[in-house]
């Protein structure tokens, strides 16, 4: 399907009826799909450049896991997250995507719905217990945090012709049967059973720039990009309030001797410093250590490889390279605990 925008005649007509509509709700719910990333460079799969367009092998994989670490929230995610914990009318949001980038943006897990899992949440394939993480964690070598248990962790995200996970899915109907409105955006209502959850609610708008199968279900059809569909609706709620909607994105990492290594993690359990590239640790006499990147995602340093055990030593942290943060520099010494972070100011213009 061609992706095509209303004209400026047709979206001040359109936004004006779905003012009207908006005011009169009580309890509204969020469905997003691909679409609301793309600004964010995550690629769509039936967008004029979406993944169906590339060779097969492209489309099943997607976008690596590994990259969504570093990809921010759009102005479309922070204004749900500031609509969700500012506005009490705006109850939930239910996502078709992987991303974590709704969670990513402040909204609560538990005002959302991954529908199809996510790739920040693992279960124990033992105990069953899910963790949510705030890092993208590796793919193999993973056991249960409870290590009574120590069974192997699987990440929730499913792929197409997979189970789809029945907590999340209950979850989102439930969402949708309560809500007097439901805003579809950037969802080509192609996706089974994603596709037939607004249509359970009384009303429910689309905001997407393809045509849908679901279109004349729908109260109200808007061809916009996403990002000016959720500009709109922020400036008429919230006029000259744009400056709340910026942000601090923040990971903390820890440098302390574990048995005969230095090792470099998050602060959280059994969540390593991904988010890191590279780590040098500086001698005296101009020389330096490199640390090692386990299998497990940490760092490490043998305390062996470090000359004088009495000295501070600074130590050059270098982050990947699509937080567009370089490094940072912090000192450590044998027996003390270092600490150091990746900061970024996320802003956003209306």
């Amino acid at each position: 399907m061609t992706e095509f925008l209303d004209d400026c005649e047709q979206l001040n007509v359109k936004y004006s009826k779905l003012f009207k509509i908006l005011d009169k709700s009580q309890n509204v719910s969020f469905f997003t799909g691909a679409g609301i990333s793309t600004a964010a460079n995550i690629p769509d799969f039936r967008g004029d450049h979406g993944l169906d367009k590339a060779p097969l092998n492209i489309a099943q994989m997607g976008i690596s896991e590994r990259d969504l670490d570093s990809k921010m929230p759009t102005i479309g995610h922070r204004i749900i997250s500031m609509l969700i914990m500012k506005d009490c009318r705006f109850k939930f949001v239910a996502t078709s995507n992987h991303d974590g980038l709704h969670q990513k943006s402040g909204t609560p897990w538990e005002k959302s719905a991954n529908v199809f899992g996510t790739a920040f949440i693992e279960e124990c394939l033992t105990c069953k217990i899910q963790y949510i993480r705030q890092v993208i964690t590796p793919a193999l070598h993973r056991k249960c945090d409870n290590e009574n248990c120590n069974g192997k962790l699987k990440k929730t995200g499913v792929r197409y012709g997979q189970t789809v996970p029945v907590g999340p899915l209950r979850r989102a109907e439930e969402a949708a049967k309560v809500s007097d409105l439901v805003i579809v955006l950037g969802s080509s209502m192609r996706t089974y059973p994603f596709c037939d959850l607004p249509s359970l609610s009384k009303c429910f708008v689309v905001c997407n720039k393809q045509d849908t199968p679901y279109d004349k279900e729908a109260k109200l059809c808007i061809h916009d990009n996403i990002d000016n569909f959720m500009r709109r609706i922020f400036n008429h709620l919230f006029p000259g309030e744009e400056e709340k909607l910026n942000w601090e994105y923040r990971q903390d990492f820890v440098m302390k001797v574990v048995g005969e290594e230095v090792i470099v993690a998050t602060p959280r359990v059994n969540e390593p410093a991904v988010f890191i590239d590279n780590i040098q640790l500086k001698l005296p006499d101009g020389g330096t250590r490199n640390f090692e990147q386990k299998m497990n995602g940490d760092f490490s340093l043998p305390v062996g490889s470090i000359p004088d055990h009495t000295l501070t030593y600074p130590v050059i942290v270098e982050f990947k390279s699509g937080f567009e943060i370089e490094s940072s520099e912090l000192t450590f010494k044998l027996g003390e605990e270092s600490r150091g972070a990746l900061v970024k100011n996320v802003t956003y213009n209306l």
